[in-house]
């Protein structure tokens, strides 16, 4: 976990706050940590943050929301184009 944790921080994903300093009416979304033992013995631990505690229209924008995915074929479609060019 500290290995996850200290990623975490290098990265910039989030920096610890104290509670003292967070204005009352805020919405303080906890997390929780997930453990997977590996094939090889090891354990990787993640950091999940419960945003099931945050309501639409209140704390986010629901309309400014997007997680682009693809498939397979689009992926191959573009490679194929690619190379005729």
């Amino acid at each position: 976990m500290e290995e996850e944790n200290d990623r975490m921080i290098k990265k910039k994903v989030w920096k610890p706050v104290d509670r003292d300093s967070v204005p009352k009416d805020a919405n303080i979304i906890d997390s929780t940590w997930v453990m997977k033992k590996k094939y090889n013995g090891t354990y990787r631990a993640t950091m999940n943050a419960r945003g099931f505690k945050q309501v639409e229209g209140r704390h986010f924008d629901g309309k400014s929301l997007a997680a682009p995915v693809t498939n397979d074929a689009s992926i191959r479609m573009m490679f194929t184009l690619m190379l005729m060019a």
